[in-house]
């Protein structure tokens, strides 16, 4: 039944909402489907939740239905799921608790729906997952030639039949039936009876059954009249076709995301998924337009809005001359001179206030480690987190936290942070011997996590303890604990920093070559001068490419509360360490609507 105080609830919202129009339209619409444009910092968040709960006010997710939100983390779902339990009450002006509102909205991300739906299911498919999903070791299908347990069992073809699935799936190729079905099998005979199972297995053991099983589909279908979606753009095939196995012509939906966020194309993100979408289920798109967390900082305020009106004009947008957003720049001479000034900035900012900091690099190389090493020279404490999600040091350490997880919780599921502590330091001393600084790093990140979970989590049960550390270990994600660690200057990677946020940012060599992938096929880049420009018109055959780069280009900027800092110089390095003095400042940095101001001064920004 709608809720006869529905006026004082549209009000409440309004106020909160600041009587935002673009949230207020997609808060009250009467559209069943809206996918809603939301780049970081315009109330995302909120808005999703005011929708939530205006949905329950006016009866649309009637009893004893529920809401289905998906995210792409056990960590990100947690967040949502808090805050759903703690301002859905307010605004619904209830007297149900948080944990009556948990209760009508399951919130978690892909793979813990799909290890939820095996738990009650999988036995339709094999006896061995009457087992608890969740006691089986996760691991990649290029990960199980390496477990010395699976190269007894494996053959040559089960091993081929394993990559090529992960490839297909990397590159955005829909799997067909058949393929699934010899794919699963493989996993069923060979891994589930030694306790492993595969990463994208748990998703498409849930499409197999949701193929096979009417009945179960159906259900699915009729229990959630709502689904909600974050981070939309980041969608990869097996994950939308199982979306779509769960909609029915009957479910309301909520998908939020940015397209200028979509910096996972290289392991199977769905290209336009986000445009193609609104004509395959006849969704309002709706674009938020008001930036909150700039809102008293103009010059990033610019940035970002003029940013994200090149992507949207490939290039080509009309901005004033008043428009045009100033954005501090550091230049060298040599890669030296260039860490020479990023690294006096960042002690200046040190010594002037107590801000976090990040230096981000596209990518691992000799010129990241030419800053660390001023970093050193200059006595500046800093926590190194340069790792790649297929690096050795970084698979392992995950698999090894994973595996003694299992050992010390998977059955009694009883997590306090003595036990935390005790599990950290089983951890610590399996790699007494190996303390490269790579896996010190890691070490760090464990410890921080398991104060964060102890702390800031300690009032969830402990199967949702159990679930986010699994998650974190499973999907290789320790990286995303950088937020917790105690250091003001963090080294890190654009791909490792997506979804965090530091004070201030040094996003460092933004030059041709090193920032963007495309220049081969670039008809300016033997071009003169110290800069690079985009070509005028954009070659069709170059713009998908170049809008891929420019995406991690704005992620980077992006991750600065307060500042973002640009920097590049003549000299560059390649992947092998090959020493070049043609480095230029890529054509991104001086995209129309971009002036790059001097930010050697002590009194810049």
């Amino acid at each position: 039944m709608p809720n006869p105080n529905l006026t004082d609830i549209r009000d409440k919202i309004s106020t909160q909402h600041e009587g935002d129009e673009r949230q207020l339209e997609v808060i009250f619409s009467d559209s069943p489907r809206i996918i809603v444009e939301a780049p970081a910092g315009y109330g995302k968040t909120t808005t999703m939740i005011s929708r939530i709960a205006y949905l329950f006010a006016v009866g649309r997710i009637p009893n004893p239905k529920r809401i289905l939100g998906l995210t792409f983390s056990v960590n990100a779902a947690l967040k949502v799921k808090r805050d759903v339990a703690e301002k859905m009450p307010s605004l619904l002006g209830s007297p149900n608790s948080p944990v009556a509102i948990g209760d009508k909205v399951t919130i978690t991300n892909y793979h813990g729906f799909c290890k939820g739906l095996l738990k009650k299911y999988g036995y339709l498919i094999s006896d061995s997952l009457k087992k608890d999903v969740n006691l089986f070791h996760a691991i990649g299908d290029h990960d199980a030639e390496r477990q010395w347990i699976l190269k007894a069992v494996l053959s040559t073809t089960d091993i081929q039949v394993l990559k090529e699935m992960d490839a297909s799936i990397k590159e955005a190729r829909v799997p067909s039936g058949e393929a699934i079905q010899a794919y699963n099998q493989i996993v069923i005979q060979k891994l589930l009876p030694h306790e492993y199972i595969t990463h994208n297995a748990v998703i498409l053991f849930v499409l197999d059954i949701l193929a096979r099983f009417p009945e179960v589909k159906k259900f699915y279908q009729s229990y959630y009249p709502l689904i909600v979606v974050d981070e939309f753009q980041d969608t990869n095939c097996i994950a939308w076709e199982l979306l779509k196995s769960i909609i029915s012509d009957q479910t309301q939906l909520l998908f939020l995301g940015d397209p200028l966020q979509r910096i996972y194309g290289f392991i199977g993100a769905l290209p336009n998924i986000m445009s193609t979408v609104v004509d395959e289920y006849q969704m309002t798109k709706i674009s938020l337009s008001k930036n909150y967390r700039f809102r008293n900082n103009p010059e990033m305020l610019k940035l970002d809005r003029n940013v994200r009106e090149n992507a949207t004009a490939l290039f080509s947008p009309t901005i004033s001359h008043e428009d045009i957003a100033n954005v501090p720049a550091f230049w060298g001479l040599s890669q030296q001179e260039e860490a020479g000034k990023v690294v006096s900035k960042v002690k200046q900012l040190i010594e002037n206030q107590d801000s976090k900091i990040a230096i981000l690099f596209k990518g691992r190389g000799k010129n990241a480690e030419i800053v660390e090493t001023e970093l050193s020279k200059q006595e500046i404490p800093y926590f190194y987190g340069m790792f790649k999600d297929d690096d050795t040091e970084y698979v392992e350490f995950h698999n090894k936290c994973q595996s003694l997880f299992i050992q010390r919780f998977g059955r009694t599921k009883t997590i306090n942070k003595a036990a935390l502590i005790k599990f950290a330091d089983s951890v610590k001393e399996a790699y007494a011997t190996s303390l490269d600084k790579t896996t010190k790093s890691l070490l760090q990140l464990l410890d921080a996590l398991v104060e964060k979970v102890s702390i800031d989590y300690a009032d969830l049960i402990p199967e949702d303890k159990y679930l986010l550390l699994m998650d974190i270990f499973e999907n290789r994600q320790l990286k995303q604990s950088m937020e917790y660690v105690d250091s003001q200057v963090i080294l890190s990677t654009v791909h490792g920093a997506k979804g965090l946020e530091w004070d201030h940012v040094m996003v460092c060599d933004v030059e041709q070559w090193v920032f963007t992938f495309v220049c081969k096929n670039c008809p300016n880049k033997y071009s003169n001068g110290s800069a690079c420009r985009l070509p005028n018109p954009i070659p069709h055959a170059l713009a998908e490419s170049l809008l891929d780069d420019f995406c991690v280009f704005y992620v980077a900027l992006t991750r600065a509360r307060k500042q973002v800092y640009i920097s590049a110089s003549k000299e560059r390095f390649n992947a092998s360490g090959v020493r070049y003095n043609t480095g230029k400042i890529c054509c991104f940095a001086l995209a129309n609507g971009i002036k790059l101001v001097d930010a050697s001064s002590p009194d810049t920004a």
